[in-house]
């Protein structure tokens, strides 16, 4: 993260590919059969994604936690870059609190950096018509019904939200609804600050944007054989087999992790994997 911070914000990604993969086999989410394979996605991973500096680890920065927060909840009206600010907050943290690694003034002032840049990026772009386009949350009508965010409740927004095949081709939002979602939930779960479930606005903001976007679309063909047809289950072989090939930026290791930690968190059995298959 503190190199991300340096050069491309968005090369955080692949330190949070690193702890998703973490996550999955630590909290025991799939088979143990799998657990091999999923080893060497994190070993190609780190590989091919080295840092260049070893983290210092420096004296701990005592306001981290509380700094970190409250800069998230300043800015809880609306979303950021799909949620990125809240989604790298989170694996932060969450490594942090369970680790003896400790939370330096450096990786403080890192982590501060990206989400400066992330709410200065905007709210991120929907594709529509095959072109990118940022739509300002702040003129968009609030159409999702705001209910108190519960694990249940992101993977039934996640299932029940449609959007043509083309449109999630080009910008991958509803995988940023399930990380979103989880990374919400995560943060309460973890630290139970009142004023994190303010973070919750950021997600309705987004379906509120999402569900403008599909009125624009000229092509409102629901599915596409592809979108409905190809099952991609992160509890069998094929998925981390073909994720090793080509993990989409990690986002292969992301979403596999918050819908079945999702899962977990909401006592389900994860078996229908239909609508995990329409974001890959």
């Amino acid at each position: 993260m503190i190199e991300s911070s340096q050069t491309n914000i968005w090369e955080g990604h692949w330190a949070c590919a690193v702890l998703a993969l973490n996550g999955v086999l630590e909290e025991k989410l799939v088979p143990a059969a799998l657990e091999a394979t999923i080893r060497k996605n994190l070993e190609k991973t780190v590989e091919e994604h080295p840092n260049e500096k070893q983290y210092r680890m420096d004296k701990e920065y005592a306001g981290f936690r509380d700094g970190i927060l409250s800069v998230l909840v300043q800015r809880d009206q609306s979303c950021h870059a799909l949620g990125h600010d809240v989604i790298y907050a989170y694996y932060i943290l969450e490594t942090l609190s369970r680790s003896k690694v400790p939370a330096t003034a450096e990786l403080y002032n890192a982590m501060t950096k990206l989400l400066d840049e992330f709410a200065a990026s905007g709210p991120g772009y929907v594709t529509i018509n095959e072109s990118n386009i940022i739509i300002d949350p702040e003129g968009t009508p609030a159409t999702a019904i705001r209910v108190p965010l519960t694990p249940a409740v992101v993977l039934d927004l996640f299932h029940n939200f449609q959007r043509p095949y083309q449109m999630e081709k080009g910008d991958m939002q509803l995988g940023h609804l399930l990380t979103h979602g989880h990374s919400i939930l995560g943060l309460q779960q973890e630290f139970h600050e009142p004023g994190i479930v303010q973070l919750e606005t950021s997600l309705f903001t987004r379906l509120d944007v999402l569900a403008y976007a599909n009125g624009l679309e000229n092509n409102q063909a629901e599915y596409d054989p592809a979108f409905t047809t190809t099952m991609s289950s992160p509890l069998e072989q094929p998925f981390w087999e073909q994720a090793f090939t080509d993990s989409r930026h990690g986002h292969y290791y992301k979403y596999a992790y918050s819908y079945l930690k999702l899962h977990q968190m909401a006592g389900r059995n994860p078996s229908d994997f239909r609508s995990f298959s329409r974001i890959l």
